[in-house]
């Protein structure tokens, strides 16, 4: 079976690094999907016993690979192609030694998009920041079809809203505002079966420990039993 493809993500401000195969996200992930090693790197796995899909580093300026407390991430598996290092068939701590050396102190381009998209919407700039977001999930970051996706719902793009939420509850199963906004969407385009069975979804995921969302009161407002 081909090596899973990592797509290289890294943020300054919050300070991680996220390796995931491309098509996935680490967002709104099952916990038992998580293998922690020493409280701060994190393998993901593509289900709760299934394949290693790629891995997060959280403190990552101040990560030492080389600690032999993370000797595990040397270890033969699992394994990874990252084709933005021109990396074959190598660990996580091979990957993040490259990385550093390859990013230094600077945030990869998709992240650089996400947090331009963040201020503009905090600014009221709804245009700019669904620019921004396109730009984001042009250079391959998924996680911004859920940020696309609520900005075009402001906007009044329903239908454009629809997709992008939809896209993103498939790959960010356990993210209970995803769940909730694509009820929104729903709702709004008149799909109220659909609405009804994705916030009843989010008040799911809000049980087992979730963000609390608006998903309660749109269910009792909007979709009366």
């Amino acid at each position: 079976m081909p090596l899973p493809r990592l797509y290289l993500s890294r943020d300054v401000e919050f300070d991680f690094l996220s390796a995931i195969e491309f098509g996935s996200v680490d967002d709104g992930q099952p916990s038992d999907a998580w293998r922690v090693v020493n409280g701060q790197v994190g393998f993901l796995a593509e289900e709760p016993s299934g394949r290693c899909i790629g891995f997060s580093v959280q403190g990552f300026s101040e990560f030492d690979p080389q600690d032999p407390a993370f000797a595990s991430i040397w270890w033969d598996e699992p394994r990874f192609d990252v084709p933005q290092l021109g990396l074959r068939s190598a660990s996580a701590g091979e990957i993040c030694m490259a990385a550093r050396a390859w990013l230094r102190d600077e945030a990869t381009l998709n992240r650089c998009y996400f947090q331009r998209a963040i201020q503009a919407g905090a600014d009221g700039e709804l245009i700019h920041a669904a620019t921004e977001w396109r730009l984001c999930l042009e250079s391959g970051d998924l996680m911004a079809h859920y940020g696309l996706g609520y900005t075009l719902f402001e906007l009044g793009d329903l239908r454009g809203a629809y997709r992008h939420l939809r896209a993103y509850t498939e790959i960010s199963p356990a993210n209970a505002w995803a769940w909730c906004w694509l009820g929104r969407a729903c709702l709004a385009l008149d799909r109220h079966e659909e609405a009804r069975s994705a916030l009843t979804k989010s008040l799911e995921l809000e049980a087992r420990g979730g963000d609390e969302t608006d998903a309660e009161e749109l269910l009792a407002d909007i979709l009366p039993s």
